[in-house]
């Protein structure tokens, strides 16, 4: 009976040990795919790292815009998957093919999402990973307690939210009938959403939305209504530095603006400024819309939507952090604009830089009032 009762002990404890963890990465978009990568050429045990994802297929570029015309060169994808020792070991061909494109050219998205498909399953039988959902994240005994939607429970030193987002919708009363920017950006899918009997309103003047005006400006529609609020902006080389390196147009969606939307847009093209009495005027004249207005960060649970975090370094509470589109790193040019650094690039070097930090942060102190607030904290 003893021995029973001892040998039942022995897998609980084993249990309860090999459900805590040193890192846990919510999210395998890009960012999450990097910090995982990082933490293991840093010389973190792979079995003290558990990573979460419900698709673990690179994110929204890997679930809906593979297709869409890039706007980075071939030569920034390489240095992406060269800044990571972890991410050399994986034998792909894809990662193979990446390097035979041109160096110069921006190709769609699919050249880069096939490499980090493959990069993701090699890293996979490596660490802990979980293909679930988050459904609990609480600061418990100074770690955090991670609940998922498969019934998994376990605990983390350090939390890293590399959650992504999702376009934001504006609901516009005028105009109900909204066509997602996600299909909006596949033009295999958009063929079959409209018609030419549509009018079409699509809000806001980025990148996103001016892809969608060339989209369908090439289809059948009937006509195109596009609201914006801000001018087209395009990325300089300043020599050393690039104005709106993030916000700007770039790529394919640039040479468009400028060469055809600035100088001769298609007859069946209107763009109007976005403001209350346009809408009123012009939406009830549109059949469908789509919001091409910015991303918005995915619900966190047990987070509210408009968690703060430290746009510098990242860090959102005690060995809790963010990273990514969700929790990008803000910046100031030298001619003084505030950018929010997106793109892989951007997430690999916050990362780089950010992880020496976070790896030797026992415990954050900012404010930890806030956090009460903010999480289930329990204080001894």
């Amino acid at each position: 009976m003893m021995k029973k009762i001892t040998v039942v002990y022995l897998l609980f404890l084993f249990v309860r040990i090999a459900s805590n963890f040193q890192w846990g990465v919510i999210g395998a978009g890009p960012a999450g795919i990097a910090v995982v990568g990082l933490l293991l050429d840093s010389g973190v045990p792979a079995h003290k790292i558990a990573w979460i994802d419900r698709e673990f297929n690179v994110g929204r570029i890997g679930e809906y815009y593979q297709t869409v015309p890039g706007n980075t060169k071939t030569s920034l994808y390489i240095e992406f998957i060269q800044s990571c020792r972890t991410f050399q070991e994986c034998k792909s061909d894809a990662l193979s093919d990446l390097y035979t494109y041109e160096l110069s050219k921006e190709y769609p998205l699919y050249i880069i999402v096939k490499p980090l498909q493959d990069i993701t399953r090699y890293m996979r039988t490596h660490v802990v990973s979980h293909q679930s959902s988050l459904t609990g994240l609480e600061f418990n005994d100074n770690v955090w307690h991670i609940e998922l939607a498969n019934g998994h429970e376990f605990d983390a030193e350090r939390v890293v939210l590399a959650t992504g987002s999702h376009p934001q919708s504006l609901g516009y009363q005028e105009c109900s009938a909204e066509i997602s920017l996600d299909s909006a950006l596949n033009k295999d899918l958009l063929v079959d959403l409209v018609t030419v009997d549509d009018t079409v309103a699509v809000v806001g003047s980025a990148h996103s939305a001016v892809l969608v005006l060339k989209f369908l400006s090439e289809l059948p529609v009937g006509r195109i209504i596009n609201f914006y609020k801000k001018p087209f902006v395009y990325t300089q080389d300043m020599g050393g530095w690039q104005l709106y390196s993030s916000s700007g147009l770039k790529g394919v969606a640039a040479q468009w603006a400028q060469e055809v939307l600035e100088k001769r847009p298609p007859c069946n093209l209107v763009r109007i400024f976005n403001s209350e009495r346009a809408r009123q005027a012009w939406l009830p004249l549109c059949t469908k819309i789509i919001y091409a207005a910015g991303y918005e960060r995915n619900p966190i649970p047990g987070c509210p939507p408009d968690m703060a975090y430290d746009t510098h370094t990242g860090v959102i509470a005690p060995g809790l952090f963010g990273i990514g589109i969700a929790f990008p790193e803000v910046v100031v040019d030298p001619a003084g604009n505030t950018e929010y650094k997106i793109g892989l690039n951007s997430f690999m070097q916050h990362a780089q830089q950010m992880l020496p930090k976070w790896l030797r942060a026992k415990e954050v102190t900012t404010r930890f009032a806030q956090f009460e607030d903010l999480f289930d904290i329990h204080l001894l």
